[in-house]
């Protein structure tokens, strides 16, 4: 990279030099990527897995904005049964989608994570009322209310029969208006917003 800053010469104007720069760093993240994959399919070939997955995960880590990448991580880490780790890049996989302006393939990567969630109970709860409350956001935003119910519903069944406070019902409460595809404003990671904190359980005296 340094070679090729210093051919653009000093003459050239500041803001074309940083294009240039940006240009150069921006490829060799991409080289490095490409690399990583390479090498982890060797790997996935050669029946290492795991290591393959850890691959996988630095290469998704470079670019988090490619969803296919991260879907493909987080299906890694399901068939190796590394739920955490899968909830995880299948929530940047959403994210990406809809960076992406494409919502709705944002529904299914959120689903699976929110699957697992439910399955990883009571460990999971924290992950599963922020994963429940993005799937809702993002649902409502596409105008599938009564899917975004039906999560909301089994979603609270699932915190009840674990003794876990319930998501509230302003998570249900109408939305301005629904729009086919939907992503974060202002370039920001959509979040969930119910809960910051592990829910507490109740006290069953």
């Amino acid at each position: 990279m340094r070679g090729r800053c210093a051919r653009v010469g000093s003459g050239m104007p500041r803001a074309q030099r940083s294009l240039v720069i940006e240009d150069s760093i921006k490829q060799s993240r991409e080289a490095r990527v490409d690399n990583l994959i390479a090498d982890a399919k060797k790997l996935l070939e050669a029946g290492e897995d795991t290591r393959a997955l850890d691959l996988y995960r630095l290469a998704a880590d470079e670019l988090p904005g490619a969803p296919w990448l991260q879907h493909r991580t987080a299906e890694l880490a399901r068939r190796l049964k590394q739920r955490d780790v899968a909830i995880v890049y299948f929530r940047r996989a959403a994210t990406a989608f809809q960076m992406a302006e494409f919502a709705k393939r944002a529904v299914a990567p959120l689903r699976t994570a929110w699957t697992l969630s439910v399955e990883g109970l009571p460990g999971t709860s924290k992950s599963l009322v922020e994963l429940a409350s993005e799937l809702i956001q993002v649902q409502r935003r596409l105008g599938y209310a009564a899917d975004a119910t039906v999560t909301f519903e089994r979603t609270n069944a699932a915190l009840r029969a674990r003794g876990f406070s319930e998501l509230g019902p302003q998570l249900l409460t109408p939305h301005p208006r629904p729009i086919s595809e939907a992503a974060p404003q202002s370039g920001a990671k959509p979040t969930a917003t119910a809960a910051s904190s592990r829910p507490p359980r109740f006290n069953r005296g």
